[in-house]
């Protein structure tokens, strides 16, 4: 065997250690991105009543950040809307927050058990939903309170399902 310097083959590991302990293996399976896409409804589904039925049975519930998240419509022609800001909402967690959490689930703690891998990964996409949806100062406290709260309940329910239908891919490196 050549010494490091003298490396030719790329195929040989370039860390000390077993070749295995290099390998990241990723397996999704169509199944996996099913049970994902059915998690994240069954988490929409579960979250609602904390983030906007309480709010709304408070009366403080706002529209105008649903409405101003579609702002962006504009360019392509179309004007934003409740109706578009519930799509682009609910397009958000039954498709894009499960295909992330597909990939990035694995990585998360904690190793057990693994649903509540699917909390830590809604916790992460809180801090991102409370700036696009920020309702304003009056109500800033309990709006955390209640949007963290459906994030759990939302993240717990995405892990859930799909660790029973399918399981959470797990990534070795």
């Amino acid at each position: 065997m050549s010494t490091p310097d003298e490396r030719t083959d790329l195929t040989d590991p370039t860390v000390p250690g077993d070749v295995e302990d290099l390998e990241a293996s990723l397996d999704i399976t169509p199944r996996v991105v099913l049970s994902a896409f059915v998690g994240g409804l069954v988490g929409m589904v579960l979250m609602t009543p904390v983030l906007i039925g309480l709010p709304a049975f408070l009366g403080l519930f706002e529209a105008a950040p649903l409405i101003n998240i579609t702002e962006l419509g504009r360019v392509v022609g179309i004007e934003p809307s409740l109706p578009l800001g519930l799509a682009v909402f609910l397009s958000g967690g039954v498709i894009a927050l499960p295909l992330l959490f597909t990939v990035a689930g694995g990585f998360l703690p904690p190793q057990q058990p693994r649903e509540l891998r699917g909390v830590v990964f809604a916790t992460i996409m809180w801090t991102g939903f409370v700036i696009a949806y920020w309702p304003g100062a009056q109500s800033a406290v309990l709006f955390s309170a209640l949007s963290l709260l459906g994030h759990w309940v939302y993240g717990y329910a995405l892990g859930t399902v799909m660790e029973r239908l399918a399981y959470i891919p797990d990534h070795t490196v």
